[in-house]
């Protein structure tokens, strides 16, 4: 039995229990004072308690249960590169999806097989990538050690922006220092 199930069964029979406890305090309202129609009212009304205790577990459960914290960038926070990479946009379907990487901080996910991994890229004002052109990006993950330990040099992965697949690519190896066009920026 899945959870989806269990809640939905858990919320049908507290609303029937509800709806007995109100029809029995009715019919004890209702009925004269010795009569055995108040005694099964009384007896209805009884079915609310475990209704409260069903309440209160859900309660206490909820003030227990840690509080969801966004996961991403903080939007002040410096790139620091974390490595490169050659990206591949696919070719769009619509004329106005053709560029959906601009100059600035780019927000998405690597994906290799099933794990995917948040990454912030680094797009340069010259070099905004266009779609069917390989181009080289500095990229900084939002945890690096697990990110980097999975996509080491050569290594293919997806681009997602959300649940939508931007462009392929892989990992570059790490660049001489060096070199300026292709080691990675420092943050300033």
């Amino acid at each position: 039995m899945t959870a989806s199930t269990r809640s939905s069964r858990r919320q049908l029979a507290t609303v029937v229990m509800l709806v007995l406890a109100l029809v029995g305090g009715l019919v004890r309202w209702l009925a004269p004072q010795p009569s055995v129609a108040r005694d099964l009212g009384s007896l209805l009304m009884v079915l609310w308690l475990p209704i409260v205790g069903n309440i209160i577990g859900w309660l206490i459960q909820r003030a227990k249960a840690p509080r969801h914290v966004l996961q991403g960038f903080a939007a002040d926070a410096a790139f620091e590169p974390s490595a490169r990479i050659e990206l591949t946009l696919l070719a769009a379907d619509t004329p106005r999806e053709s560029r959906p990487i601009r100059a600035g901080y780019f927000d998405g996910a690597l994906v290799v097989g099933s794990e995917g991994f948040t990454t912030r890229l680094a797009v340069p004002v010259d070099g905004e990538p266009v779609p069917e052109v390989p181009c080289v990006l500095a990229v900084q993950f939002l945890r690096p050690a697990l990110a980097l330990a999975r996509l080491t040099p050569g290594e293919r992965f997806t681009l997602l922006a959300g649940r939508r697949v931007l462009g392929t690519g892989h990992v570059l190896p790490d660049a001489p220092a060096d070199d300026p066009r292709t080691a990675l920026p420092v943050a300033a």
